[in-house]
């Protein structure tokens, strides 16, 4: 068993339809997120919310999950034996919805999904695509937004634009892949 069962309030496990097109992965739920069992909610999750929104990317169209399902203590980042853990999860999700688009917020998942030790601002910017067992998917790196609240300017070429550029991104890929997205 994973250690941070030991100290969570609730699973995150996520939340959206199963048939959606797209999955979103953070790292790891929030207080907030601890609290109330659900993906992305507290002030990070309501900034990329409402960024997805203006992408024209709704939160309701995707599968929101985390790399791992409970939240590591004091906000750490989660660490290798407690990504291994939930990767069962994860890839059971990654199956069972059959994503065609990964969004990977932040550098755990996007160095996760992509085998990489490179960072989230080299990373961002680009569709790679990744393999699962049965099937292949395309993945978005983005920043996350706890970085975006941290960095709060809109001017163009800043991580609040370019994740906006990314998000539209997205949703213009989906648009392509599935007409009437």
């Amino acid at each position: 068993m994973c250690p941070l069962a030991e100290t969570r309030k609730k699973a995150v496990f996520g939340e959206g339809p199963f048939d959606a097109p797209a999955m979103l992965v953070g790292e790891a739920p929030g207080a907030d997120e601890d609290e109330l069992g659900r993906p992305f909610i507290g002030r990070s999750g309501r900034l990329l919310s409402s960024l997805m929104e203006e992408a024209g990317l709704p939160r309701e169209k995707l599968f929101i999950t985390n790399m791992v399902k409970c939240r590591p203590p004091e906000n750490r980042l989660p660490a290798r034996k407690e990504l291994e853990a939930c990767r069962p999860y994860l890839l059971a999700q990654i199956a069972a919805i059959r994503p065609l688009l990964v969004l990977a917020v932040g550098n755990v998942p996007a160095r996760a999904f992509l085998h990489t030790g490179e960072g989230i601002t080299s990373l961002r910017g680009k569709f790679y695509t990744a393999e699962s067992e049965a099937f292949s998917f395309m993945v978005r790196p983005v920043f996350h937004p706890s970085y975006l609240l941290r960095n709060r300017s809109v001017e163009e070429g800043k991580p609040v634009s370019v994740t906006l550029a990314d998000l539209q991104e997205a949703r213009k890929f989906l648009e392509k892949a599935i007409p009437g997205f």
